[in-house]
């Protein structure tokens, strides 16, 4: 089995992500899958050798980007605050917060 490095789980999500918006968060842009079957094919396949888990984090989730939709809406609920961004999908809820 292959190490993961940051190198090497940098680059594969690089190679099968692409910069985009989620669709009701066009504000924000991550990186993310935009083929699911073919991302979790090569999780069985490739992510075992380097050690990389399932790929959750390459899907904006619906949960999530309902959130930040209301984050973005109304940032008077986030602004000066510390906000957790706990399992809501990629990070999307702590990025809108902290554009807020």
């Amino acid at each position: 089995m292959t190490a993961l490095t940051p190198d090497s789980a940098r680059q594969f999500i690089l190679d099968n992500t692409a910069l985009m918006a989620p669709p009701h968060v066009p504000e924000i842009l991550l990186h993310l899958a935009d083929e699911a079957h073919d991302l979790w094919q090569r999780t069985e396949d490739e992510l075992v050798e380097i050690g990389l888990p399932p790929p959750f984090w390459a899907f904006a989730w619906a949960g999530g980007q309902g959130l930040a939709r209301y984050v973005i809406d109304h940032p008077d609920i986030v602004r000066g605050k510390r906000v957790l961004d706990f399992a809501s999908g990629s990070g999307l809820v702590a990025i809108a917060a902290a554009k807020a």
